[in-house]
């Protein structure tokens, strides 16, 4: 059973057997997915949504997909014969997480549950995966009102409308959420 980093098959999963963690080296969680699957092992990396760069004009430039827990994969073999001491070998992977002499496992449960989720964290819109909430100050970052402190007064799906004080007035401008940066 091929697995990605897309939460439904650990949801449609077998739910008898836990799941292993490896170490991967640094950002090489996808490489070691996809030798992981390659190997046959049900493997999951956990992706989240993220606000990366606040300076692109585009939407879409605004989100970014990164590791939930980075350097950090879950797998488990796909049958009982399978052996995990192949794992520590695997491209991309540094090792396997133990305690002691015990590899750490999570049950399927909890594994769900993160699955569950990261499912409702992809449908967070920018404002609420910046933090920007009403009542958030707030400092605008690009276009001709640039350097100005406001408050965030209320969000949309695209822009965010923030409270600006100019020439001994408070006024409502709605301001893109790329434009914004937390003060």
């Amino acid at each position: 059973m091929k697995m990605s980093s897309c939460p439904h098959p650990v949801l449609d999963a077998l739910q008898d057997s836990a799941w292993y963690l490896a170490y991967t080296k640094p950002k090489s969680e996808d490489i070691g997915l996809d030798n992981l699957l390659k190997q046959g092992f049900e493997a999951w990396l956990p992706k989240i949504k993220a606000v990366k760069s606040r300076r692109r004009k585009t939407e879409d430039a605004l989100f970014t997909q990164e590791a939930m827990f980075p350097r950090y994969l879950f797998f488990r073999p796909a049958h009982a014969e399978q052996s995990i001491s192949v794992v520590r070998s695997t491209l991309g992977i540094t090792s396997l997480v133990r305690f002691g002499h015990e590899f750490a496992q999570l049950p399927h449960d909890k594994l769900r549950q993160i699955a569950l989720w990261v499912e409702q964290q992809q449908e967070r819109s920018a404002a609420e995966l910046m933090g920007l909430q009403p009542g958030t100050a707030v400092k605008v970052t690009a276009g001709p009102l640039a350097g100005l402190d406001a408050l965030v007064r209320m969000t949309a799906q695209d822009r965010v409308v923030v409270l600006l004080q100019l020439l001994g007035k408070d006024h409502e401008v709605a301001i893109p959420y790329q434009a914004l940066a937390c003060a």
